[in-house]
């Protein structure tokens, strides 16, 4: 029989959606898991001298029968063994055709992220989203290239609401975010390590990545960390090639996870004492740790998921022990001799609770391998052909069961065919854009405080670098197409300009008000400046409509979003050009106008000259320290008070056209009324003092 006949034939189906949904559900629900209480059970002393055994490499794990009956695994060896006598191109065919439940990646860009998806699904969508937050769900994506996890986390997440780190090595396991399908890349940030080739195994890589995960995430670490990777082996050695990959994958999910956070890792056999002993570790550093063959994994391979859920609050002793472990390896890496285990079997062994969870899931998923196995090379021989199901079928059926069927808010690629005034008109729409035409109201003169701000309460403030664009430095209204194409609004010829002079990254179908701002960093006897945008609000955030919320949440999710697109200018060692830094805007109220000043400090420019800084938080400890000058206020009114006492939160388009500049011409405008100054106040200035005493008769009326 032709492969085209075979194909034919396995178009009629004889599974309905129901016995879709009933049987995924069968081969999900019965998978190992143990529970390890940290207010109860003491924690186990790391004991290199007695836990650690040196020895010959292992060349093949028949022998491995510690955590496994034996003749369970000389089964599952030896029909995988005669899988590699056969015709490979008739083998390939059957494993394609050998799981009914093997779906397509649909709108992602592989399948991985559907797998991920599935596995998400049998833990209830709580591994991969955060749900509402005004904090940031981070994200680690190990091995993954080119990303299919990470698009689905993102696109899980709408997006920029979560914030990716991949670590993978360059070369045929590299990222690619420009090809995400659904998931907007922008805020996916990936790293090749220290050495900026991305081997996951040197441990200079692996040191600087923790590292650096630690310093965007305020120390805490990531929520989640993924591997769906994996090197193709051909014989029964895949366990023995992969366990550096293992310790790695291990490592980093004791190392750059926050408590509470989750592990979801790919692996295959866990018959070594190394591999079990890596399983052992996990068990103590997180509350819970499941092992799941989801129903996309073709039942004829060893594909297993190490599912961890809420790590542990307490030290990382067992993250420096696996580092060890790891500098071990790299430095013998040509030796002869090996780590055979890192915790001892006697020790994994009297842990009856461990013991039988391993040793339990082991058995199981060999059974139904082996049942997998004899069914492909049935297939093979002709024996018993492959289920016939309707393929069809059976995506639209999974891909509802796992809440993969409805679209993308944005997607990565939707308005590269549109003019930038075309695509900001459907973001926004005609009377917005009118709305970027205006000026802000310059203050002129003491007299206008009382008429222009009415009550100081219904007002914040922000620092400005730009009173008036020149050059780089420039305030306005930026717009986001996506994959680098950001614009800016230019009043003068009441059109967008494409930003060019500099890189700006942030996720399609963003419209946001704020400025170009020279950030000043000093190091030695060298000043650098570096161009910064700062946001002040926003219309929408890639995709996300925010111009209707009040003025102090809307800055929330600017902040929230500025985060997700930052990135350091440069990674260690790294010759990749990073986009500029991407910061949100403080919102400080009228009211605390004095604390303000309180905080600015004195900055000496590398020409002896001295200024008034404001200082910014580093982005990681390989940066300078920076700060920028601030050269006036912008005041953006909040509420309305109505003649009642009534309230009323203004949106984005009312409080925009409120907006009220105190430009300072003169450094004599911020002094206190503590500070000597022999200059007379010029009248169509307004001075800090007269501020004070406006805020000071106010506060007096209440």
């Amino acid at each position: 029989m032709s492969k085209k006949q075979k194909t034919s034939n396995a178009n009629a189906s004889s599974l309905t959606a129901d016995a879709i949904r009933t049987r995924t559900e069968s081969l999900e629900s019965n998978f190992h898991w143990l529970e390890f209480d940290d207010n109860s059970t003491p924690k186990p002393p790391i004991d290199p001298d007695t836990w650690l055994e040196i020895g010959p490499r292992l060349q093949t794990i028949d022998q491995e029968t510690k955590f496994c009956d034996v003749e369970i695994l000389r089964e599952v060896l030896q029909l995988r063994s005669s899988l590699d006598d056969r015709d490979q191109e008739e083998v390939r065919w059957a494993r394609n055709r050998s799981n009914p439940f093997d779906v397509k990646a649909g709108q992602f860009m592989t399948r991985a992220a559907v797998k991920i998806a599935n596995v998400d699904a049998i833990f209830g969508w709580q591994l991969c989203q955060r749900g509402e937050s005004d904090d940031l769900m981070y994200f680690v994506d190990v091995f993954g290239g080119p990303g299919g996890c990470s698009e689905y986390v993102l696109w899980r997440n709408d997006g920029w609401n979560a914030k990716g780190f991949g670590f993978s090595t360059k070369g045929d396991y590299e990222f690619h975010p420009e090809m995400f399908r659904m998931g907007a890349p922008e805020s996916f940030d990936p790293f090749y390590g220290a050495n900026d080739e991305g081997n996951i195994f040197d441990p200079e890589n692996v040191a600087s990545f923790v590292e650096y995960v630690k310093s965007q995430t305020d120390r805490l670490g990531a929520h989640l960390i993924m591997c769906d990777g994996g090197f193709f082996v051909k014989n029964n050695c895949q366990e023995i090639i992969s366990k550096q990959l293992y310790l790695c994958l291990v490592l980093l999910a004791v190392a750059v996870i926050r408590p509470g956070g989750n592990a979801i890792l790919k692996v295959f056999d866990l018959y070594t004492s190394f591999s079990v002993g890596l399983v052992y570790i996990l068990t103590k550093s997180y509350g819970k740790v499941s092992i799941v063959k989801p129903a996309s994994s073709r039942p004829a391979n060893s594909e297993r998921y190490l599912v961890c859920q809420n790590r542990l609050n307490r030290e990382s002793l067992f993250a420096r022990y696996l580092m060890s472990i790891n500098q071990v390896l790299w430095e013998n890496k040509h030796c002869d001799h090996d780590i055979i285990h890192l915790v001892s079997p006697k020790t994994m062994q009297e842990d009856k609770d461990f013991y039988n969870f391993i040793r339990n899931s082991n058995e199981d998923l060999a059974r139904k391998q082996i049942a997998g196995l004899k069914a492909l090379i049935d297939n093979v021989q002709g024996v018993r052909p492959a289920e016939k199901v309707d393929r069809q079928l059976v995506q639209d059926t999974l891909w509802r069961q796992w809440k993969l069927d409805h679209k993308s808010r944005v997607s990565p690629t939707d308005g590269f065919a549109k003019c930038a005034p075309d695509y900001a008109l459907e973001c926004v729409g005609k009377a917005t854009l009118e709305l970027f035409e205006s000026s802000d109201t310059p203050l002129c003169g003491k007299r206008m405080l009382k008429k222009t701000f009415g009550n100081p309460n219904d007002w914040f403030f922000m620092p400005v670098d730009v009173t008036a664009d020149q050059g780089r430095s420039i305030r306005t209204v930026f717009l986001s197409k996506g994959n680098g194409n950001v614009f800016c609004y230019d009043r003068e010829k009441a059109n967008w300009t494409q930003i060019k002079d500099y890189q700006v990254v942030l996720s399609p179908r963003t419209v946001l008000y704020g400025e170009i701002v020279e950030e000043i960093s000093a190091k030695g006897e060298k000043q650098k400046i570096v161009h910064a945008l700062h946001i002040m609000d926003a219309i929408l955030l890639g995709g996300q409509e925010v111009r209707a919320l009040p003025l102090d949440k809307r800055n929330i999710l600017c902040c929230k979003f500025a985060k997700a697109m930052n990135r350091p200018l440069s990674h260690q060692n790294s010759s990749t050009v990073r986009p500029i830094p991407v910061r949100c805007k403080t919102l400080l109220p009228m009211m605390e106008l004095d604390s303000f000043f309180s905080n600015v400090s004195i900055h000496e420019l590398i020409n002896g000259a001295k200024v008034i800084g404001s200082d910014l938080d580093s982005f990681d400890a390989q940066e300078s320290k920076r700060f920028y000058i601030p050269r006036g206020l912008l005041f953006v009114r909040s509420v309305q008070t109505a003649s009642k006492g009534a309230e009323k939160q203004l949106d984005f388009g009312k409080a925009f056209a409120s907006r009220i500049l105190w430009a300072w011409s003169k450094t004599s405008q911020i002094y206190s009324s503590a500070q000597r100054f022999d200059v007379a106040k010029e009248p169509n200035l307004v001075y800090r003092q007269d501020f004070d005493e406006f805020i000071e008769k106010c506060g007096d009326k209440k």
